[in-house]
Parts: C-alpha cells; structure tokens; sequence
C-alpha cells in the first residue's frame, strides 16, 4: 500500500532548537535548528523511502483556539529570536528539496495534519504521521500511525489503548476531562485518568456528558458547562475549511540540486550535501524523480 508521511514541522523545529547545542555560521547566523532538523527529515526519507511526504507548520497568525481561550497555550515561553530567524529557511530547504510544506493561517499544524490525513485515507494511502502531540493521537486507525520522534515510540490501535485507556477517537474526550499542562488547558477537577476512562466507560463521549450535564454534576460538582465544553474544542482538531488539496499536492517534486547544495554552503553544512545526494539516488531507484 502506499504511504505517506506527515511530519509536525513545528514540533520538529522545537526539538531541534533545544536538543542541540547553539550552531552558527561565521558571520553568526543560527543554524542549529536547521541543522538538526534537516538530519531528521532526511532520516525519515531515507528510512520510509516514501513517494508522498508532507511537512504541515502552525501558522505564525493568531489562532482560532487562541482566540476562543485568552490562556490557550498561554504558560509557554515565547519563541526565542534564534530560532524564529531559522524557520525561513528550512521552508526554503524543503521546498528545494521537493517537499510540499502546507500551513493554514489560523490554524495549527496538527489541523492541517488531521485534514490531510482524511484526504490522504480517501485517496487509498495510508498514513504515518511523526508527531510528539497527545493531540494528534486521535487519528490513529487501522491505516494511520503516529511515530513520536522523540523516544521512537510507534502508535497504532493497541499501543494507544495500552496507553491510555481508551481508544484513539476518545483521546480528545480524555484530555477534556482530564486536562492537558502543557496547553494550559483545564480539566474537571477531580478527574484524573482512571477516573475519566470510567467517565468515558458511562457516557461514552463529552457530547453525552454535556447532554446529560445535570447526571455528571451530581457527581462531579465542581465541574464547569462552559469550561468543560471549551476544553473540548481546544484539543479537538479544527480541519481548515478553506484547505482543499488534491493528492497531486502530496507528492513529493524533483528537487533543485544545485539551489539546494548551494544554500547548504551558504550555511556552511557540507556535510548535509553528501547526504542530500545519497537521498536522491536512494529515492530516485523508486522513481521519485
């Protein structure tokens, strides 16, 4: 079967930002972000061999969450200027690269994900999607996998429901009940984990809960409609209305070798040069190009 894979581009940023120590090229520009990044990417082309591969990023404009919830995301640290100067660029290094690089204004990149997924299914493929976001586990299928590229873990029906608790189209009705710190996104108070898979066992869904809220209050009074209803929206993924793609627009192009070596020298990284081109005759025996 065919497979196409969805990298969380913004995620990878973040980690490669942080994993590595500050890199820079003589004149001071910073390069580790993209450095580290490139290696991953050309990683995971190198392992899946795949015709289709799409990287998705969060856009840069406010959020439709955001502007649903004020808090939203609201403890983390705002992007450090090094890294900011760094996404640019490896837009540009995908595109040389033939990579299709989608992203949406107003929405995130595990939207964009969540869509193209759904299309991608319809197109008779089947999906492998690297992501470290809780979020994203929802999409998980018979035909969908999410590989966390931090600890390599592989996600598919069972590992999920080992997991958590609960099966993939209920982990954003988990994390609705149970919250979620790193997006500042609160829980009911009084439900931990345990506690909400048997929740989820009563009511089977937040939609229930909300239809039977008098039922659930009376055993979790300290429990909020609204908050309840918001937390819900905030870790459900949100597909872009206005985002149409094709599966054309899945598929990876021919790549500009000499505008790609020649960025790579620019940023003094020739050791990505002898890997780029490795890549290319690799993929090309698959006739990618």
């Amino acid at each position: 079967m065919r497979v196409l894979c969805l990298l969380d581009g913004s995620a990878f940023i973040y980690r490669s930002f942080f994993a590595l120590p500050p890199l820079s090229t003589k004149d001071g520009f910073p390069t580790g972000a993209i450095y580290g990044f490139m290696r991953a990417v050309l990683h995971i082309l190198k392992t899946e061999k795949a015709r289709c591969f799409v990287v998705a990023f969060d856009h840069p404009a406010p959020t439709i969450r955001k502007e649903a919830s004020s808090t939203y995301k609201s403890k983390r640290p705002s992007m450090p200027d090094p890294l900011r100067l760094q996404i640019p660029v490896i837009k540009e290094l995908l595109k040389l690269l033939g990579i299709p690089v989608i992203e949406v204004p107003g929405y995130e990149a595990d939207d964009v994900i969540g869509y193209i997924t759904e299309r991608a299914l319809s197109f008779g493929l089947s999906v492998r999607i690297y992501s470290p976001d809780k979020d994203i586990l929802q999409l998980v299928s018979q035909k969908v996998q999410v590989i966390n590229p931090i600890s390599g873990e592989v996600f598919d029906i069972k590992r999920v429901e080992e997991k958590f608790g609960v099966k993939p189209h209920l982990i954003p009705h988990l994390l609705a009940l149970v919250g979620d710190q790193t997006d500042n996104i609160e829980g009911v108070k009084g439900i931990g984990k345990k506690t909400a898979i048997k929740v989820l066992e009563k009511y089977g869904s937040i939609e229930n809960i909300l239809r039977n809220f008098d039922d659930f209050k009376a055993s979790f009074p300290h429990a909020d409609r609204d908050k309840l209803e918001l937390s819900y929206y905030l870790v459900k993924l949100q597909p872009p209305p206005e985002l149409t793609i094709e599966e054309d627009q899945l598929c990876m192009k021919e790549p500009n070798m000499e505008a790609l070596k020649a960025k790579l020298l620019e940023l003094e990284m020739k050791s990505l040069i002898k890997d780029v081109e490795n890549i290319s005759k690799v993929l090309s025996q698959r006739e990618l190009f």
